[in-house]
């Protein structure tokens, strides 16, 4: 194994997922990279535009979203180096959450993609269809879901 993703949207879950993953990338001596998903970042945010032409930035503003989505996984990366996580690195992309897992870890070449359950029942999961059960159908390498 020298490849895993840790999909991350800060829930409980996921950061349960995300020290899994390290531990995982610890005892194979894994690359982990960090993955967190911006959705709808090409959706308008008058907030965002106004910050940015405040302070004359002129980066289309989903760019904007997915530097911050990066920039929040920072802490989380070198809070990992700390606890001896030697090779991390983060990613983030905008889209639909699931369908950006699967690319990211088919183009990265992962060998293990680890994401967080959203704690829904099976009925609700089944209706409601979540990340986690995308993933897990769809993806080209072994998924391992964390409650």
């Amino acid at each position: 194994m020298q490849r895993i993703v840790a999909a991350v949207d800060h829930s409980e879950p996921s950061l349960r997922a995300v020290r899994l993953a390290a531990d995982l990338a610890g005892k194979y001596g894994a690359a982990l990279v960090l993955l967190t998903v911006v959705r709808d970042a090409g959706a308008p945010d008058a907030g965002m535009e106004a910050f940015a032409a405040m302070e004359h930035i002129h980066e289309p503003v989903p760019a904007l979203h997915i530097e911050a989505a990066r920039d929040g996984l920072s802490a989380l990366r070198d809070s990992l180096m700390q606890q001896g996580s030697a090779k991390v690195t983060v990613e983030a992309a905008a889209g639909d959450p699931a369908e950006q897992i699967i690319g990211f870890a088919r183009d990265d070449r992962a060998d293990l993609i680890v994401l967080g359950s959203r704690g829904h029942g099976r009925l609700a999961g089944l209706l409601l269809g979540s990340v986690a059960q995308k993933v897990v159908a769809l993806a080209g390498c072994p998924v391992l879901v964390v409650p």
